[in-house]
């Protein structure tokens, strides 16, 4: 399976690969090979001898071929062995090795970027209790108006779209672990006091009791989420992302909105990171940092944060000016994207439609120019090598 490639238990055999003889590899990607299994195959051949500077990579892209031989004959490359990171291996091309190696020097880790502030969404451990809809909601504050207290917009993954303003149609009811105890002044009699302090709240959970109280990841009550130090995170402004990925999809969000794990935050108001992140050179960066799932990209944090992000220099007037050009561009794009939502004729549509794909590519010639890119370097991020 070709997942030891960049996964964090996958370090030990990439730094041995590096002291043999690697001759070739002929990676699948996220090609389904064999019927019936999810797998992500590799065919590796070394010999025992001393180490190449460079060795023969091919990427299969298609199972349409007769012959695999042919088809590594006319499709291989040559990987420079020597720069490989045993951090994690992107087998691309000497030309586009070098523009990831100058990229990684000119930025700084994502992870360093946001100080290691990149969180997962809620795991509820029982959605079809504490996950609720819009008439739930309104009922149950329309029964006792404290009920709004505990209720916070939830999104799940599916309700992430780039630049996109999240609608929400699902909400969490949300009691912490501790919470009770804190509010209750430590009550004997702890859910005696959540009904008689939150009624509909207590009589709506009642149901969910048994079940609730079975959940593993319970809070210290049964009625309780599971303990978790970030919660108050979910409140700040942040940018909202997908784990998954066939295509760019963070967004910004500053409505206190929570989400399930198939979404993740990083609670930082950095339009400029936002502008990075959906651009064609963030997915360019995304793809070849972070492993490879069927049709996309998984965003953990241990790949993902290894992208490296041009910092703005405050103290260089042009920096300053280009990261205010980068703000203003990343807010036209939210705006654009709501007035898109609400249009009301395919006309309207159209027009927003095109202003988005100028908007665009602004935002790629500007991220482009930070991270100075060249000509040819450009082509190589948008595929016309």
């Amino acid at each position: 399976a070709n997942k030891w490639m960049r996964a964090n238990y996958g370090l030990p055999l990439r730094a041995w690969l590096k002291e043999q003889c690697i001759e070739e590899i002929i990676d699948f990607e996220d090609l389904q090979v064999f019927q019936g299994a999810t797998t992500y195959p590799c065919i590796i051949r070394i010999t025992k001898s001393k180490p190449h500077t460079s060795f023969e990579v091919t990427q299969i892209k298609t199972l349409e071929f007769q012959n695999l031989s042919d088809y590594v004959k006319e499709n291989h490359y040559s990987v420079n062995q020597l720069v490989l990171d045993d951090k994690g291996w992107s087998l691309t091309d000497e030309r586009t090795q070098a523009l990831l190696s100058r990229l990684k020097a000119l930025g700084v880790p994502l992870s360093d970027y946001v100080s290691g502030k990149i969180y997962r969404g809620v795991l509820t451990g029982l959605n079809e209790a504490f996950v609720i809809d819009g008439s739930t909601k309104e009922r149950l504050i329309a029964e006792d108006a404290r009920s709004a207290e505990l209720i916070k917009p939830f999104l799940a993954g599916r309700d992430i779209k780039r630049y996109k303003t999240p609608e929400i149609d699902k909400y969490l009811i949300f009691i912490a672990n501790g919470w009770t105890r804190e509010k209750s002044d430590g009550s004997h009699d702890a859910w005696g006091w959540l009904q008689n302090n939150y009624p509909a709240i207590a009589d709506y959970l009642s149901h969910f009791a048994e079940a609730a109280q079975k959940r593993y990841d319970k809070g210290e009550y049964w009625w309780e989420l599971r303990a978790c130090d970030y919660y108050d995170e979910f409140e700040k402004p942040k940018i909202m992302y997908l784990v998954f990925q066939v295509k760019p999809a963070f967004t910004f969000d500053e409505a206190g909105t929570y989400a399930n794990n198939a979404v993740w935050i990083t609670p930082i108001s950095d339009k400029t990171l936002l502008g990075i992140l959906n651009s064609k050179l963030g997915w360019f960066m995304i793809s070849n940092y972070c492993t490879q799932i069927q049709n996309g990209y998984q965003l953990i944090f241990n790949y993902l944060g290894k992208i490296p992000i041009r910092v703005i220099n405050f103290s260089d007037p042009q920096d300053v000016a280009r990261n205010d050009r980068m703000v203003s561009l990343v807010d036209q794009m939210l705006s654009l994207h709501k007035q898109l939502q609400e249009a009301r004729t395919p006309h309207d549509q159209t027009a927003f439609q095109r202003q988005i794909e100028a908007t665009d590519r602004q935002i790629d010639a500007l991220v482009y120019e930070l991270y100075e890119l060249t000509e040819d370097e450009i082509r190589i991020v948008e595929g016309t090598k």
